[in-house]
């Protein structure tokens, strides 16, 4: 007993089938956009500072390190906002860095951003 089976006909039928089958998904089918991912805020760009002026019978800690928390404005300044927290630190320390920060200028931002700078006072003998 033999049993024929007909693979041509089978195999033209599976093409035209599948060809009729991508012609149409392809005629009907939007190319896949994925959509943007948001674009992340530039990082804050510093363009000017003011300098430290440290009073002479302020007695700091050299190298410690003292964090000041402060916000920049959308017009870059950030003694504007009335934002800046001096660290732990003596009185005078506080005020000094207080007003070197709030002369900080950076370039205009699209939103206020928060800000962390550090200061740490460091000493060297002369000529080295």
């Amino acid at each position: 007993m033999s049993l024929r089976i007909r693979i041509p006909q089978v195999a033209r039928g599976s093409r035209a089938c599948a060809t009729i089958i991508s012609v149409a998904l392809a005629a009907g089918c939007q190319p896949m956009v994925r959509p943007a991912a948001p674009t992340p805020e530039p990082p804050a760009r510093l363009l000017d500072a003011g300098r430290l002026e440290l009073p002479t019978d302020c007695v700091v800690s050299a190298g410690r390190i003292y964090r000041m928390s402060y916000t920049v404005g959308t017009d870059g300044r950030t003694g504007s906002l009335g934002a800046i927290t001096p660290p732990d630190a003596p009185a005078c320390l506080q005020a000094a860095l207080k007003s070197w920060v709030a002369s900080f200028r950076y370039a205009p931002l699209a939103q206020t951003q928060p800000l962390t700078t550090d200061w740490m006072l460091v000493t060297a003998p002369r000529g080295s």
